[in-house]
């Protein structure tokens, strides 16, 4: 139960590019625990060419005569200029990019004081997701992650990492999980959520029992698609904005999929995040599975219990973008309707130009809730020790 505060704390103080503010039950409380964990950060590499000492010849071969070659949407976005006004880094040579570790030690966790914040890599990478060639996708997530290795673990403990896989051939995943699990500042396995296959798939098991194996959860971020594919159930959007709006119902898709095909009875202690979007899609999924499963569960007798409960202890959402309806009181609702003390987790997609910071994210919560969205809920989710956390908060 999200619990209100008084009237005057429930207005949202602050504006984009605003330096941090110490807000009741926020920054002015000592630092004796962990207080923030960021669930979506993203990193990037200034040239495509700094993956080349990471492939096999043939492949940097590949690269140097080929690119890249990933596919792309094709669509407008947000123009550098426009970028949030606290983000106008003069080093920073192109929209929405964050190239180094200093840039965001500097911009994101010393400012907003994060404990831990996860890489979730660039999404526009994410499009290795629909490569044809399997062999091209999975040497490129094992590139990115030893560039990752080299680039950014390692040199502040408030960094963890989650291993990029690509879902084209779910053996390399494996093989790629495996070699990398022992990290123990990797705490989660990167998949785009965009894939050929909806996630319950029979062929993506292999993948969820190596997480399994390693208790490591997946973090799936809007992105990915296949060849083929469109962004929407009804063809292509002529425009941005309406590719966004599209998201909702890929995570929807994919958390339907995961539970009513028996994945979570199948691996128990697997969990799940879905990130970048949005929230309240998750409320009428649950509502609707929870009547279907009453009518028709015949059709899944693995299933031993009411899929909405399912969803609240496996799957997890990302907080941004947040939701921001007219009224504060509204927000309470939503937030109540989620279970939001069990399923959210902050996340800022940092540096993008829509990203959120902490402390304007939402309305001032009650202790405890404000405690499990911004923190408990994600140490609950990714595989973070005590070694770890007592390093971070030294």
């Amino acid at each position: 139960m999200v619990q209100k505060t008084d009237k005057l704390d429930q207005i949202h103080i602050g504006k984009h590019g605003a330096a941090p503010i110490a807000a009741p039950g926020w920054t002015a409380k000592s630092r004796d625990r962990v207080k923030l964990v960021d669930c979506d950060v993203h990193h990037n590499f200034r040239e495509a060419s700094e993956l080349l000492p990471y492939l096999p010849k043939f492949y940097q071969e590949h690269l140097l005569d080929q690119g890249l070659h990933l596919p792309g949407a094709g669509y407008a976005n947000t123009p550098f200029r426009r970028t949030r006004p606290d983000l106008k880094d003069p080093q920073l040579q192109e929209r929405d990019f964050n190239f180094s570790l200093e840039f965001t030690q500097k911009e994101l966790l010393d400012r907003w004081g994060i404990d831990f914040a996860l890489l979730t890599g660039p999404p526009v990478f994410y499009a290795y997701a629909g490569l044809p060639d399997p062999d091209w996708a999975a040497a490129l997530c094992s590139a990115f992650n030893d560039w990752t290795i080299d680039n950014w673990l390692g040199r502040d403990p408030r960094i963890v990492n989650a291993i990029l896989v690509a879902p084209n051939d779910p053996a390399l995943a494996v093989r790629e999980i495996h070699r990398l699990a022992h990290r123990e500042d990797t705490v989660a396995v990167m998949m785009p959520m965009q894939t050929p296959l909806p996630f319950g798939n029979r062929a993506y098991h292999p993948i969820w029992e190596a997480c399994a194996e390693h208790d490591l959860p997946v973090v799936s971020h809007i992105g990915g698609a296949s060849p083929g594919s469109t962004p929407t159930p009804v063809g292509f959007p002529s425009y941005y904005m309406e590719s966004r709006m599209t998201r909702p119902s890929v995570a929807s898709a994919q958390s339907a999929s995961l539970i009513v095909e028996g994945v979570f009875e199948r691996f128990p202690n697997l969990k799940f995040a879905m990130t970048e979007v949005q929230q309240m899609w998750a409320v009428p999924l649950m509502w609707h599975m929870d009547v279907d499963w009453k009518a028709i569960g015949d059709q899944t007798p693995w299933l031993k219990r009411l899929p909405s409960e399912y969803f609240r202890e496996h799957i997890r959402i990302g907080s941004q973008p947040m939701h921001e309806p007219p009224q504060t009181e509204q927000v309470y609702q939503m937030l109540e309707m989620l279970h939001a003390d069990e399923t959210l987790i902050f996340c800022s997609d940092f540096p993008h130009f829509d990203w959120n910071d902490p402390v304007t994210v939402l309305p001032r919560l009650d202790e405890r809730t404000h405690r499990r969205i911004f923190a408990q809920n994600a140490l609950d989710l990714l595989r973070i020790s005590d070694a770890m956390i007592e390093r971070a908060c030294a």
